[in-house]
C-alpha cells in the first residue's frame, strides 16, 4: 500500500539490523538507516535489475518523490536509462566546468575547508559518508573510480551530494594518506594502503566512521 508521511515519520532501524526498506509502490521505496531515509526507485533495464537515488526525506517529500519515479518511468518508457542519463549528464557538467580551470594537478587544487560546527547528526553522516567512499574504492577491482561515478555510486548509498562536496570529501581523504588522485577530464581516485586498512576495519583515522564487523560469540 502506499505510504503516508506519519508512516514515514514512524519508521526507524529495527534493533539488530543496518536498515530496512518500506515500499510505496511502483519501484519506489524509502530505505531506512541509522543516518536517514533515503527515497530509491527499482527498475529494470535491458534485462538487469537497477536502482536510482531520488533524494533525501524529509528534503524530498512524499510527493515529490512520487513525482521524480514517475519522470524515470517516462523515460523508461522511452527505453532511456535514467541512471545513466543522469550519470552522462553530470560528466558533461564537470567537463565543462575543468574546461575553464587550469590543468594542474588536483592534489594542488584541492584543499579540504574548514568546516563549520556540525551537529551530532551532522558529523555521524560526515564520518559515515567518508568510510562509504572508501569501502566503494575497496569494493571496485582497480580501487580506483572516477568522480563522477563515485558522486553516482554514494547517492546509489544514500548519500547525495554535489560535485563541490565531493572534492572537499575527497581533499579530506587526500590529507589524511587514504586516496591518491590523478589528473584528467574527471580527476581519478586511487585507494591508498592507509584507506584499504580503515574501509577494512584494519585501523581507525579520526574522522571516518569505523566499518561495523561481525563479531562471534564463543
Amino acid at each position: 500500500m502506499p505510504l503516508t508521511d506519519a508512516e514515514i515519520e514512524a519508521t526507524k532501524v529495527p534493533y539488530g539490523r543496518n536498515q530496512y526498506k518500506v515500499s510505496d509502490g511502483g519501484g519506489l521505496y524509502l530505505l531506512v538507516k541509522s543516518s536517514g531515509r533515503y527515497w530509491k526507485l527499482a527498475y529494470r533495464f535491458e534485462g538487469k535489475q537497477k536502482s536510482l537515488a531520488l533524494g533525501v526525506y524529509p528534503s524530498v517529500a512524499l510527493e515529490e518523490a512520487r513525482e521524480k519515479r514517475d519522470a524515470a518511468k517516462a523515460l523508461l518508457a522511452q527505453n532511456i536509462d535514467p541512471g545513466e542519463l543522469r550519470k552522462q549528464e553530470r560528466i558533461e557538467q564537470r567537463a565543462a566546468t575543468d574546461s575553464q580551470e587550469t590543468s594542474e594537478e588536483p592534489s594542488n587544487k584541492l584543499r579540504s575547508e574548514r568546516p563549520a560546527a556540525l551537529s551530532q547528526e551532522e558529523q555521524q553522516n560526515l564520518e559515515d559518508r567518508r568510510l562509504c567512499i572508501l569501502m566503494i574504492l575497496a569494493g571496485s577491482k582497480t580501487y580506483a573510480t572516477n568522480e563522477a561515478q563515485l558522486l553516482q555510486d554514494l547517492e546509489d548509498q544514500g548519500h547525495g551530494i554535489s560535485f563541490d562536496r565531493l572534492r572537499t570529501d575527497i581533499a579530506w581523504l587526500y590529507e589524511q594518506h587514504a586516496v591518491q588522485l590523478k589528473s584528467g577530464a574527471l580527476w581519478g581516485v586511487y585507494l591508498t594502503h592507509s584507506g584499504l586498512d580503515a574501509a577494512q576495519g584494519r585501523m581507525w583515522i579520526p574522522g571516518i566512521k569505523r566499518p561495523e564487523t561481525d563479531v562471534q560469540a564463543d
